[in-house]
């Protein structure tokens, strides 16, 4: 019970700091501007966070998972770093096509992008950035192992940091910020990403 009551004030404490992030920006990231956010004091809000690296590092690796969930659910196979099984050309597509409806959620890309900004200034906090595309571009790597079972595993490690790079990149340019997104280049963007993942021209990609 006590467990579960602890956990459920993790998960508001987490929800106050994104709502934070999300409309105040980094300039409002300390962690008094959280702790007001989530109704609490300090004291409490550093019980289960004692810095704000801790709490942007658990923001972030909460985001990781939430994500992979939906996608999971969406591509209907194992995300899981150790998972194992043969990549088809429709498994990734689907895959890519939920990424960047993932990517499409504006409020969590202005999440990271105030976090990359609280980061260029925060040496704490581009450590738990690097932490979580560290994370995110473990999962991207048994997506390639499984589409590319040929290629050694650093042009593994090289391949799934080109994909990462490709779609968050792309997050940006797509949102309503930059603008630029069209159907027609979300297509492209798939087509590059399978070419990466399997190997093949991307005229050759579904």
């Amino acid at each position: 019970m006590t467990e579960s009551k602890g956990v459920l004030r993790k998960a508001a404490l987490l929800d106050a700091a994104e709502e934070v992030l999300v409309t105040k920006g980094n300039a409002n990231a300390a962690m008094r501007d959280f702790a007001a956010a989530a109704g609490v004091r300090i004291g409490h809000l550093q019980h289960y966070f004692p810095t704000r690296s801790d709490l942007i590092r658990a923001v972030l690796e909460r985001t990781l998972e939430r994500s992979l969930r939906r996608l999971e659910e969406a591509a209907g196979f194992d995300l899981r770093a150790g998972a194992s099984g043969t990549l088809t050309r429709s498994d990734s597509h689907r895959l890519l096509e939920a990424l960047l409806l993932e990517h499409s959620d504006l409020a969590d890309v202005r999440m990271h992008l105030e976090i990359w900004a609280l980061a260029a200034s925060d040496e704490l906090a581009a450590s738990a950035l690097r932490s979580f595309y560290s994370q995110y571009s473990g999962h991207v790597q048994g997506v390639v192992r499984r589409g590319r079972p040929d290629l050694t595993e650093p042009e593994i490690s090289d391949v799934a940091a080109t994909v990462v790079s490709l779609f968050e990149g792309a997050a940006v340019t797509r949102s309503d910020i930059a603008g630029l997104r069209t159907e027609q280049g979300d297509q492209a963007i798939i087509r590059t990403a399978q070419w990466l993942i399997h190997g093949q021209e991307p005229a050759q990609c579904p």
